[in-house]
């Protein structure tokens, strides 16, 4: 059988979501028998024109958010030449932290290239950031800022290597739901639309002791050291695993770190945003409405913070409004 044609595409991102997929080196000797990266710009300089030929593609992996009219552009050429693409990463699942500026009305008279005198020239700026959904149908995702290595390892071996890998069964398929975890096991494909990640909250998987979720004062994570071992919202931080969806094992509150949400919200959640809005507000340890009050005015960017990375995607205020809507609410 003729090696699948693998595709890897960096939109607007940081990067971090092929620094991860290089990270897979040590499984490169498996991967390379049955598979052939044909378009890697980031890792090897490749231009449009490799894929003039409109040579079908048998999985792209798409990194990073929509945010230029090039990326745009990329999308929509791939989404056509590949017969799988998977949006890898928080910035393509959800519209990662590039997303955040739908939260500034976009001016008009921004938005066009840079001056003549710019060389090369800036790429034109959309009025909305968008995840890759946004843009196309996407078939599979990996979410994560960057997608964790196991999860990234698990979605190569279910999607690429159509049965032949030698090593199918992985510890990360432990972390995935049975109906991708048993593809993974079989060589077959996961049903369409699946996320390789967990489908319950991280604190499903989170390591520290639940005892009772209340606090009585708001702290950032500079202004504590929070105690080992015991759950970080119940002392006062803003930690996002109980709306966020698991899979990456906690990493993040096994070191003391608040959960961020960068896997997106939890199978369950309709709204991360809100489900933060109701769990914080419900742990308030304040007697009087003047504590609580006071307790309230000790966040900071609440928008920011429950939507850091899903904004653009999976706020239900915000998500899934057309281009066009949004270019004739903001005049463009």
């Amino acid at each position: 059988m003729p090696k699948r044609r693998v595709a890897i595409y960096s939109a607007t991102g940081c990067s971090a979501c092929d620094n991860s997929i290089l990270g897979l080196h040590y499984q490169v000797g498996a991967f390379t028998g049955w598979a052939e990266i044909v378009f890697w710009p980031y890792l090897r300089g490749d231009s449009w024109q490799v894929l003039e030929d409109d040579r079908q593609i048998d999985v792209c992996f798409f990194c990073g958010s929509i945010a230029t009219e090039e990326d745009r552009h990329a999308a929509l050429r791939l989404r056509a030449a590949a017969r799988v693409l998977v949006a890898c990463g928080a910035c393509a699942a959800f519209g990662g932290l590039p997303g955040l500026v739908n939260l500034i009305p976009a001016d008009p008279t921004e938005m066009s290239t840079s001056s003549q005198d710019t060389w090369p020239p800036l790429p034109r700026a959309k009025s909305r950031v968008s995840g890759l959904p946004g843009i196309v149908p996407v078939d599979y995702f990996v979410p994560g800022c960057p997608p964790t290595q196991p999860l990234l390892w698990a979605c190569f071996q279910a999607l690429v290597s159509g049965g032949e890998s030698q090593i199918r069964a992985s510890f990360s398929a432990a972390r995935l739901p049975e109906a991708i975890s048993t593809a993974v096991a079989a060589g077959v494909l996961p049903p369409h639309g699946s996320t390789f990640a967990g489908e319950k909250a991280v604190c499903a998987s989170c390591c520290r002791a639940k005892e009772e979720k209340k606090f009585s004062r708001l702290y950032r994570g500079h202004e504590l050291d929070p105690d080992a071992g015991r759950c970080l919202l119940e002392q006062g931080l803003i930690c996002q695993g109980l709306a966020t969806r698991e899979g990456c094992g906690g990493l993040c509150t096994a070191v003391g770190v608040p959960c961020r949400g960068c896997f997106g919200k939890a199978e369950a959640v309709y709204d991360a945003g809100a489900k933060m809005v109701s769990a914080i507000s419900s742990t308030f340890d304040a007697a009087e409405a003047g504590q609580a009050s006071e307790m309230a005015a000790r966040f900071v960017d609440l928008a920011g913070t429950f939507y850091r990375y899903t904004l653009a995607e999976q706020c239900a205020l915000l998500a899934g409004a057309s281009e066009e809507r949004n270019d004739a609410i903001h005049g463009s």
